[in-house]
């Protein structure tokens, strides 16, 4: 697994619209550049994760996608439902998806993330 494609993917793909609408808003922005990097930690944290398993099945892959998507809506409720939007969103579940299966989890699913997703 290549995790420094990922790190870029998601840096470009999730921190920097984040960051570039944070700023660019008129201070009513529900989140802070700190929520923005810890959405970002917990994803290079799965990617990580994924990375590590050696012997992969889906249910220590969706183990790790549920425990993602749970706490990614956690943060996003403590952000007032505004850090995750709708460019967020496809990004990671893209990010989500794509390093589930490049891991090794087959599967005919259009989104692993939807039973638990709230953004």
């Amino acid at each position: 697994m290549e995790i420094k494609k990922y790190q870029e993917q998601i840096k470009e793909t999730v921190v920097e619209p984040m960051i570039y609408f944070m700023e660019a808003g008129e201070g009513d922005c529900e989140y802070s550049k700190k929520d923005v990097e810890k959405c970002e930690e917990m994803l290079l944290d799965y990617i990580i994760e994924l990375s590590k398993i050696t012997n992969p099945s889906e249910k220590v892959i969706m183990n790790l996608v549920k425990d993602l998507v749970l706490a990614l809506n956690d943060l996003n409720e403590e952000c007032g439902y505004e850090l995750i939007e709708t460019e967020a969103r496809e990004a990671i579940w893209e990010i989500i998806q794509t390093a589930a299966i490049d891991c090794g989890l087959v599967t005919d699913a259009d989104d692993i993330t939807e039973e638990w997703r709230e953004w």
